[in-house]
């Protein structure tokens, strides 16, 4: 081995931890969101649309079909749960996940537009469902198997 080739070698070693450390940190980003859904969905579930800022009594048809959506929510978090362990082989589940999040604030923008100006929690939540899903994908990909 020339001493030429000793610092690519440890430049090669630093770029393979500091890849680590990237997957780790999107790692942890994913437990986070799945979490946050599997918790979110679970409260929804249990409590019902009471949990919306703002919310009338719901009709039990309409009850009924929110807590039917909220335990599609929870059963994404779980799906998102499961991308954490695998990141580089999970490429499927987290885009699917990703897409559906993405759909739901298109249905949100329809919402918008057919029932008028949500609470503002849900133009937040909007803005998350059409940047995050987005990022996610991109930075996984620098990595997927």
């Amino acid at each position: 081995m020339t001493r030429t080739s000793r610092p690519t070698t440890g430049v090669r070693r630093n770029a393979h931890v500091g890849r680590g450390v990237r997957v780790k940190a999107f790692q942890a980003v994913v437990v986070v969101l799945g979490v946050f859904m599997v918790g979110t969905g679970l409260a929804e579930v249990a409590i019902g649309p009471s949990l919306l800022p703002g919310t009338p009594a719901a009709a039990p048809t309409l009850d009924s079909n929110y807590r039917f959506f909220a335990a599609m929510w929870l059963a994404m978090g779980v799906a998102m749960l499961s991308v954490a362990r695998r990141v580089r082989e999970s490429t499927t589940v987290l885009r699917f996940v990703c897409a559906a999040v993405f759909v739901g604030g298109l249905a949100r923008v329809v919402s918008w537009v057919a029932e008028g100006t949500p609470h503002p929690m849900m133009l937040v939540l909007l803005a998350i469902e059409f940047t995050v899903p987005p990022v996610l994908v991109l930075w996984q990909r620098r990595w997927a198997a």
